[in-house]
């Protein structure tokens, strides 16, 4: 029925303002036409401005996702052998003989999507909230006028849970997310960019939706996140147990490269209209992402960080 006029049957005009927003309150608008939908513009239009800031802010979640994953995919720092599901555990059994070094993901291992993203996922929360900062506050930037803080929560309900093996036991370890609120409208979001650990599949999840069916257990109240790129590796070089060897240090001055890479990527090729375009753009950049990573090269001592970036461009968005 057309929301102006409802005697009127026919053809309707969907409001596609709506489209690919995330579910929270959101109910599909019909209209017989144009006219009609400017005519009712006054009435809806507080809330289609406010469904496409949603639309941005889901965008933006699952762009920080992607890029962690990429990021993860290119340069993995675990050796494993196998990856074994039983029992709600998700083991990834790992050679400790080998030598540390950055590699490709090994995606022979698994068929499944759900298990590779949960394994470069595995204890990334800290990685995450460094390596995504300045991505998280340029996207968010763009339309969405949001205040962004960090936050530490116990999960006490995960679909399932991951664990390197051999390795200790991290099923206490608390789990990071960002709490977005949005200016204006006061909603308050969790943007869970390593959620795929414990099987969550949305990356967007309303504040007290998340931690209802999470079963969560706050540990940390949520705090301005201003992290930087390399905050958890400028904690670490202070720690005296993670400076004791030199291979320890050569590992760490890799990933600042690396971090510091991805920084300078963020500041020159990702746009102001990257969080607009259709739907179809986006599913299009999503499935771009088996290919594109299926052609990177590895050598033996480095990744090449020209392929890496590439990959992210092709992936986020040219300049």
């Amino acid at each position: 029925m057309c929301e102006l006029r409802p005697e009127l049957n026919g053809k309707m005009h969907w409001l596609q303002g709506r489209a690919g927003t995330p579910a929270r309150d959101s109910v599909d608008v019909f209209y017989c036409g144009r006219d009609c939908q400017a005519g009712h513009w006054p009435r809806h239009k507080a809330h289609c401005q406010n469904m496409r800031k949603r639309r941005k802010l889901l965008r933006a979640a699952n762009l920080l996702k992607l890029a962690l994953l990429t990021y993860r995919e290119v340069a993995f720092d675990v050796d494993l052998n196998k990856i074994e599901f039983q029992d709600g555990l998700l083991r990834l059994h790992q050679n400790q003989t080998a030598r540390p070094k950055r590699r490709l993901f090994p995606s022979r291992i698994t068929t499944s999507t759900e298990h590779k993203e949960a394994a470069l996922a595995n204890n990334q929360c800290t990685t995450a909230m460094a390596l995504l900062g300045r991505l998280t506050r340029k996207l968010l930037a763009v339309g969405t006028a949001s205040v962004i803080e960090f936050m530490d929560l116990h999960i006490g309900k995960p679909i399932f849970r991951t664990q390197l093996t051999p390795g200790l036991d991290t099923s206490h370890c608390p789990h990071t997310v960002l709490r977005v609120r949005q200016l204006f409208t006061g909603e308050n979001w969790i943007i869970d960019t390593t959620g795929c650990q414990y099987g969550f599949r949305d990356v967007l999840i309303p504040y007290e939706k998340y931690l209802e069916e999470k079963a969560c257990r706050i540990i940390a109240e949520p705090a301005t996140y201003d992290a930087v790129e390399t905050k958890d590796l400028d904690y670490f070089s202070t720690l005296e147990f993670m400076n004791k060897t030199q291979a320890q240090k050569k590992a760490r001055e890799v990933e600042r490269r690396a971090r510091l890479h991805f920084a300078a990527f963020v500041d020159t090729r990702v746009n102001n209209t990257i969080l607009d375009g259709s739907a179809g753009h986006f599913r299009d950049t999503a499935d771009r992402h088996e290919a594109i990573s299926g052609r990177i090269t590895v050598t033996e001592e480095r990744i090449s960080w020209k392929s890496r970036m590439s990959t992210l461009a092709s992936i986020i968005g040219e300049p």
